[in-house]
């Protein structure tokens, strides 16, 4: 039953006595597209107020866990007063998702809910009180297009000494923070305009996601021809256990301004598994690739190379390959996956690269582009030598980007 809309269990609750009241416990409240039927702004928002009023009225169990995601709702007066009503309850998870043009600003007594375990809030904004003395069980933390303060963000991180979760996404001028309080942090999913990240030299993070817009030339800077090796280099300088690295939307392209540097400040030793988001038209962002997989001596299981949209004009590559092919070292890599492909003379130059230095590689994973035939780019596959016997070339069917997740 607490998987299911509220509005299908009451209705549900019809079909059997026993069940008639059932409804009214359900710990976990989701108040979604599915329980208006429908995306269109009006009748919808009306409908959905009326019907999580009602739900929060009469429910008479503990409610453990509250998501509002419902486009069509924009009547965010309604919202402060549901708040209330979670933060007498014991509320461990709150969700508010919030697609309106103006933003739903976080009460002050949102900041009563002790007992949040989880934390999530797109579309919104907040002011954190000098008196929040935070959130002691928070584990979880995912902030998007969410207006606050940078000393209000690092305040909540500060105050969340159990946070392991956190998620920050194109946050409105914040371009820097400091993540060195959390010193039980994870995993860090962080996107937008980031310009700086300070992590702690004693933090445990395990898992990082980058997804930086597109605003290399604030980052580089006017005659700053070595941001490149100091943006990179401060980067991974404090992130010595991390095992999943995720490279995202132009962040390799950050990292491969200016001079490329040969390593990393410190050898990526529990690195597992690489993703990254690349232009297999630029050589800087082959070459910083290839200085993180070169640092990552247990990169064997899975090494996901993700092509970006290839540009008008072509460049040529097989010298670049010619010349760099004794340059790297990768017996560590065993596996390649790679998707969004057009089949382009760059990409087929990387492809050769792998299938004739990667001696110990055992699977190529291909996914084209949709609309991409494949048949051209195989045989032009089944030409190039191998260095390993054992390596395999797999195609699969076409995934639009939006069905793909990492």
């Amino acid at each position: 039953m607490q998987f299911i809309a509220e509005a299908k269990s009451r209705r549900a609750c019809i079909l059997s006595r026993k069940w008639r009241h059932k409804w009214s416990s359900i710990p976990r409240l989701v108040f979604d597209n599915q329980c208006t039927g429908s995306n269109v702004y009006g009748e919808p928002s009306q409908n959905l107020v009326k019907i999580i009023d009602r739900v929060l009225m009469l429910h008479s169990g503990p409610i453990e866990t509250f998501v509002l995601s419902n486009v069509g709702f924009y009547t965010l007066r309604d919202i402060d007063h549901w708040i209330l009503h979670l933060s007498k309850v014991s509320i461990k998870q709150i969700t508010l998702s919030i697609h309106t043009w103006q933003k739903y600003h976080i009460p002050t007594f949102f900041f009563n809910c002790q007992d949040l375990i989880l934390l999530k809030l797109y579309g919104c904004s907040a002011n954190t009180p000098s008196s929040f003395e935070g959130f002691e069980n928070l584990s979880t933390l995912y902030l998007q297009r969410v207006e606050l303060s940078l000393n209000g963000l690092e305040a909540l991180i500060f105050r969340c000494p159990r946070l392991k979760h956190l998620t920050l996404k194109d946050l409105e001028g914040i371009t820097r923070v400091d993540i060195e309080a959390a010193r039980n942090l994870e995993s860090l999913d962080i996107g937008g305009a980031f310009l700086k990240v300070t992590f702690g030299v004693m933090n445990p993070l395990k898992s990082v996601t980058v997804r930086f817009n597109d605003n290399s030339e604030n980052r580089h800077g006017p005659g700053n021809s070595n941001s490149n090796s100091s943006h990179l280099h401060k980067f991974f300088r404090d992130v010595h256990n991390i095992q999943i690295l995720k490279i995202e939307n132009y962040s390799l392209k950050y990292w491969a301004l200016g001079d490329v540097p040969q390593t990393p400040p410190h050898a990526l030793v529990h690195l597992k598994f690489l993703s990254i988001c690349i232009d297999f038209n630029s050589k800087e962002q082959i070459l910083t690739v290839m200085c993180l997989i070169r640092s990552s001596p247990q990169l064997k299981n899975e090494n996901d190379h993700r092509s970006d949209h290839p540009k008008n004009q072509q460049m040529t590559m097989a010298k670049f390959w010619k010349d760099h092919h004794h340059s790297y070292c990768l017996e560590q890599v065993q596996l390649v996956s790679m998707r969004n492909i057009y089949g382009t003379e760059p990409e087929q130059e990387f492809m050769k690269f792998l299938l004739t230095s990667l001696q110990n590689l055992q699977t190529i994973i291909i996914r084209l582009r949709v609309g991409i035939v494949e048949g051209k780019l195989l045989r032009e596959l089944l030409r190039f030598r191998r260095a390993s016997v054992q390596a395999e070339v797999i195609f699969l069917s076409p995934i639009s980007d939006d069905t793909w997740d990492l």
